[in-house]
């Protein structure tokens, strides 16, 4: 304080300067200790950040011949790729090619498909000596090319199912009100497949219909894979409830069954299509929007975009198949001794429909068009019940089949625990909840190899097969 004050004020004329020589030299060795210790430190800062951030020569020659740079390169499979297209595309020979995929075949990987990646590993030759494939089959596949001998190994991946409650009600559309909860048009998809008997979902939903869902979603590695089966789903349309539980059959394939244990899979599907909307009615007095007379329309016109798929209704025989007059390009098929399905104005018919040809309900058996007497693209549907042609809308038919005696037990068991998850689990509550998580226990590794006879090769792998 007194240092400050003292050079606060006019110093007196009569002051005595005492020791300048001593202040002087004091002055410069407290300067000249403190320079050095500067210097000493900064050098050895500077020594630490020099052997950590630019070693010698000699150590990155050391480190080079120690350590093998891989150059790695991943490619997602889009829509339209092929297995050699993909392989040629990474300089990888067509024969070796063929001799990787023949490693896989035993491995039971059927196809790509889009979204599946593969990961290219290269050595520090530039050689490509390993191939990752991530299946959406939930399965890695490593192949190795080593030498003359290609060998694979296919390894699950760490799967967890959720078991998913979807509640919701209808304000617009059922894809809207699912999609509104996170859920993708895969789920509305499969619902409309499976009420597709009962409810016609571009007709028939109404504002206020109601929906519960139970399906499953899958994950690998904290990676979404997609959506596994609708377990169970109930509909109240109109004020009319609908439900379907599913249950395995003798293959595994899951079948769906109302609380009766009836399939809830009819004789005839209830569109043979999925279309825009009904454009014309069965009508025994409609005036022809082409020859402007009133002549009966015994049928349910469907308008859809040209090339819109049309099922087979039930599975049947085709009767006809070919042009008949302003039907246009028209398929009939008779289904037993009592019902016929009539399909006209198709654009072109599906692949190996032709007379005596014997189909399977929700074969594909052309697309629709407007050929013949048609002002814009659509379906011209009926249905013949023995001699006259029924209104395909007013027809009600039995369930294709039943559970069997022996099972009825255990779906009884199955039917109660949704039954409850419906009623109990949420009731009030709309949204998407997961019910249960359900870890799928890994599978051990399997292998297969691939030998060449020849040690001919280019870019280091063999290209003989």
């Amino acid at each position: 304080m007194q240092y400050h004050i003292k050079y606060g004020y006019k110093k007196k004329k009569n002051r005595k300067r005492g020791f300048p020589l001593i202040r002087i030299v004091i002055s410069l060795t407290v300067i000249a200790f403190f320079w050095k210790s500067f210097r000493n430190n900064n050098t050895r800062e500077e020594t630490i950040q020099s052997a950590a951030i630019v070693p010698s020569f000699q150590e990155i020659g050391r480190e080079k011949a120690s350590v093998v740079l891989d150059d790695l390169s991943t490619y997602i499979v889009k829509s339209g790729d092929t297995f050699y297209g993909i392989m040629s595309r990474h300089e990888i020979p067509q024969t070796t090619a063929v001799e990787v995929y023949n490693s896989l075949k035993p491995l039971g990987l059927p196809a790509l498909f889009p979204g599946d990646s593969l990961v290219f590993k290269k050595d520090s030759s530039g050689t490509i000596n390993k191939i990752k494939l991530l299946s959406r089959l939930q399965y890695w596949y490593n192949i190795s090319l080593i030498g003359n001998q290609i060998k694979a190994e296919k390894e699950p991946l760490s799967t967890t199912r959720y078991i998913c409650l979807l509640n919701g009600a209808l304000e617009t559309s059922l894809s809207e009100e699912i999609y509104k909860f996170g859920v993708s048009d895969v789920i509305t998809w499969k619902i409309a497949d499976i009420f597709a008997w009962d409810i016609n979902f571009f007709l028939d939903p109404r504002k206020g219909d109601t929906f519960q869902i139970i399906f499953e979603q899958k994950y690998a590695e904290g990676n979404f894979l997609g959506y596994g089966e609708i377990l169970a789903a109930k509909y109240t349309n109109n004020g009319t409830v609908y439900y379907a539980f599913g249950f395995p059959d003798e293959d595994g394939k899951i079948r769906y069954y109302d609380l009766n244990g009836k399939s809830v899979q009819k004789q005839f599907l209830k569109a043979p299509l999925r279309y825009s909307r009904i454009s014309s009615n069965f009508s025994y007095n409609r005036k022809h929007p082409i020859l402007g007379i009133v002549r009966p329309h015994l049928g349910i016109d469907y308008a859809a975009p040209t090339g819109t798929p049309v099922y087979a209704a039930a599975d049947g025989r085709v009767k006809f198949a070919g042009r008949k007059g302003g039907y246009g390009n028209l398929v009939i098929l008779s289904h037993g001794s009592a019902y016929e399905t009539w399909y006209g104005h198709l654009n072109v018919f599906g692949r190996g429909i032709r007379t005596g040809k014997t189909v399977k309900q929700s074969d594909i058996i052309g697309t629709v068009g407007a050929t013949g007497l048609a002002t814009g693209p659509h379906l011209d549907y009926r249905m013949k019940r023995g001699s006259e042609f029924v209104n395909p809308l007013k027809i009600s038919m039995p369930s294709k089949e039943s559970i069997e005696t022996e099972k009825k037990f255990s779906f009884d068991l199955v039917k109660n625990s949704y039954l409850l998850a419906f009623d109990s689990r949420l009731p009030e509550q709309t949204g998407n909840f997961v019910l249960d998580i359900q870890i799928r226990q890994e599978n051990p590794v399997t292998y297969h190899a691939e030998n060449s006879e020849s040690d001919k090769s280019k870019n280091g792998i063999n290209t003989e097969s």
